[in-house]
């Protein structure tokens, strides 16, 4: 008996250390572990020159672009050229939102939709955002206008898709059920079909925030004379290939923390999912 209790006993600090590794504080240990190999594993190909299967030996080491990062921090510029890409990214996004939802929802819905619109948005879907590029500058009348469309457009369609699919998924038995209580179609949109199609269309929405940076990014390197990506592709034909892999490490810094503020959002509006 006494044998059994100092078992039980010893096993209780082994179980509470693998609870608080699958915890919170364990995810983010291997987070940092995983960043750190990646480090690692980037500081050993450089420093032993492989060649194959990629050419490896040709990137600056991590240790000199964290150098040259620590002095970006420090300089003002930096900061003006994210907060630029940042506020493009921003009007493409909230463009793309108010304009995909309801065409989505309208194409979901109705077969007018389906057969007249989709169809002709469905052209320009598969279009990299690249070739927008030329395009844009002949409709648009400043550069800024050019590089907010084709954010806009990164951001579009993987809202407009992802609405069309949430809404033809929307149970019937719900629209039945609102106009038995006197909804109107009008108040049906608003109290049934867009709460039920809200967690697709978060989902599409993180998908479209990056296609979003993608896009600020195509725009800015083309034709842009500020934000992360002109910098980034200034850097780039200066062969300052510090400045490139910084440039490059900030934009996915910047999409990752948009799609988690995405995440989080939709986490705190939508608490019963």
């Amino acid at each position: 008996m006494n044998g059994q209790a100092t078992r039980t006993l010893s096993r209780q600090p082994a179980g509470e250390a693998g609870r608080l590794w699958k915890g919170a504080g364990g995810a983010a240990a291997v987070r940092l572990l995983s960043v750190a190999a990646f480090v690692l594993l980037w500081h050993a190909a450089v420093q032993w020159n492989l060649q194959w299967p990629l050419q490896f030996g040709n990137l600056p080491k991590p240790l000199d672009v964290l150098s040259s990062w620590a002095v970006q921090l420090s300089t003002p510029s930096y900061y003006h050229d994210i907060l630029i890409s940042s506020r493009r990214v921003l009007t493409g996004i909230g463009l793309g939102l108010i304009t995909a939802v309801p065409l989505g929802l309208w194409i979901g819905l109705t077969r007018w939709g389906r057969n007249t619109l989709f169809p002709n948005l469905e052209l320009f879907r598969p279009i990299p955002l690249i070739a927008y590029l030329p395009v844009a500058m002949l409709l648009f009348r400043t550069i800024e206008g050019s590089i907010v469309f084709i954010t806009f457009v990164g951001a579009f369609f993987p809202i407009l898709i992802g609405s069309r699919d949430a809404a033809k998924r929307v149970p019937n038995s719900l629209v039945q059920a609102a106009k038995v209580l006197g909804c109107t179609p009008a108040q049906s949109v608003w109290r049934v079909y867009l709460p039920a199609m809200a967690p697709e269309i978060f989902t599409s929405l993180s998908v479209g925030v990056g296609a979003s940076w993608m896009g600020v990014i195509t725009g800015e390197m083309m034709s842009g004379q500020t934000g992360i990506g002109y910098a980034t592709w200034q850097a780039y034909h200066l062969l300052d290939y510090n400045e490139s892999i910084i440039g490059m490490f900030t934009i996915g810094a910047l999409g990752f923390g948009s799609s988690a503020f995405v995440r989080w959002t939709e986490r705190l509006l939508l608490r019963w999912t």
